[in-house]
C-alpha cells in the first residue's frame, strides 16, 4: 500500500468513526427535541431562529452581549424570514411549512408578520425551552468529551473571549444548531426530503453502532416521533433508490450501500462540519468553560 492509499485509508476510518459518534448525538439531539416539538417542527424553529439572529452572530459585541442562557436577542434586532425561505432551507413543500408554521404561532412558538416569521424571546425564555437548551448542552459536553476520548478532536484555536464566570450556554446552542442545520443538509441531498433524511440518520446511528442490526419501522418512528405509516411510506422510496434495505428483521443500510459516493462524501462532509462545530465552541469560549473548574460551575451538579 502506497503512503497516499494508506491516508485515503486512515482518512476514510476516521470520518466512519466521527460519524458512528456524531449520528447518534444527532439521533439523540433530534428525539430530544426543542421544548417537547417533534423533530419536524424542531428543524423549523431552529431554521428561523438561525435565520432571525444571523445578523447578530457576525457581531462580536452581540455574540459577547447574549451568550448567556437567559440573554436571547431582543425581538426589534431579529431579522425575519419569510416563509418560503425557511420551505426552500428545508426542502419543504410551503404549504406545510405555512401550515406548521401556523400551528407553532398559535403556540405562541414563532409570531408571524408582514416581514415574515420570528421566534420571539419570550419563547426563547420560557421554561420548556430553557429546559431542552440545557439538556441539549449536556449531550453537546458529553459529545465533545466521547470525541476526546477517542482522539478525534483536532487542534482547535484558543478562545477569543475571557473566561466567564459561567458556561456561554447560549452561544453554545446556536452553534450546534448551525450544526445540526448543516448536517442536515447534506442528509436531504442524499435522502431527498427532510423526512427522510431524519429516518437516515436513525438508520445510519444503528447501521455504524456497536451492533449493526436492522431496526425496525417501529422503532425509527418511536425514535423521531413520527407516525409508523409516513416511516414505511419513506423506507419504501428509500430502498427503492437504494439507501436502505429491507429485511424481514427490519431495515438496514449494509456495508455495501454505505460504500456509495453519496454516503462516503456524507461521511467527509460531516467530518468537516464536527471540527467546525468544535472550532466554534473552542473560539467562543464554550469548550475551555467545560475544561475548567471555575467554569464547571456554571453548570453546576450538571
Amino acid at each position: 500500500m502506497s503512503l497516499a492509499d494508506h491516508d485515503v485509508l486512515e482518512t476514510a476510518t476516521r470520518d466512519v468513526a466521527l460519524a458512528r459518534l456524531s449520528t447518534a448525538f444527532l439521533l439523540d439531539e433530534m428525539a430530544g427535541g426543542v421544548a417537547g416539538l417533534e423533530p419536524l417542527e424542531a428543524l423549523l424553529v431552529l431554521a428561523i431562529n438561525q435565520a432571525n439572529i444571523a445578523p447578530l452572530t457576525r457581531d462580536p459585541d452581540a455574540r459577547a452581549r447574549y451568550g448567556q442562557l437567559e440573554a436571547p436577542a431582543r425581538d426589534d434586532e431579529r431579522r425575519p424570514v419569510s416563509i418560503n425561505a425557511i420551505a426552500a432551507s428545508l426542502g419543504l413543500p410551503f404549504e406545510t411549512v405555512r401550515r406548521r408554521i401556523g400551528r407553532l404561532a398559535a403556540d405562541g412558538v414563532c409570531a408571524v408578520g408582514v416581514e415574515g416569521v420570528l421566534v420571539p424571546a419570550a419563547f426563547l425564555t420560557s421554561p420548556s425551552y430553557l429546559r431542552s437548551v440545557m439538556s441539549g448542552h449536556l449531550r453537546l459536553r458529553a459529545f465533545y468529551f466521547d470525541l476526546a476520548a477517542n482522539g478525534l478532536v483536532d487542534e482547535l484555536p484558543g478562545s477569543a473571549y475571557a473566561l466567564e464566570p459561567d458556561v456561554p450556554i447560549r452561544a453554545a446552542a446556536r452553534l450546534l444548531s448551525d450544526y445540526v442545520l448543516r448536517t442536515c443538509e447534506g442528509l436531504m441531498r442524499e435522502a431527498g426530503n427532510v423526512i427522510s433524511s431524519l429516518i437516515l440518520t436513525a438508520l445510519l446511528s444503528a447501521a455504524l453502532g456497536d451492533a449493526a442490526a436492522p431496526v425496525s419501522v417501529k422503532t425509527i418512528a418511536a425514535q423521531l416521533r413520527l407516525p409508523s405509516e409516513t416511516v414505511r411510506r419513506h423506507i419504501l422510496q428509500m430502498a427503492e433508490d437504494g439507501l436502505c434495505e429491507r429485511r424481514a428483521a427490519g431495515v438496514a443500510i449494509t456495508p455495501e450501500i454505505l460504500a456509495r459516493p453519496g454516503l462516503q462524501l456524507l461521511l467527509a462532509d460531516n467530518a468537516k462540519h464536527v471540527h467546525r462545530l468544535l472550532a466554534g465552541l473552542a473560539e467562543r469560549g464554550v469548550i475551555l468553560s467545560w475544561e475548567t473548574p471555575a467554569g464547571q460551575a456554571g453548570l453546576g451538579a450538571a
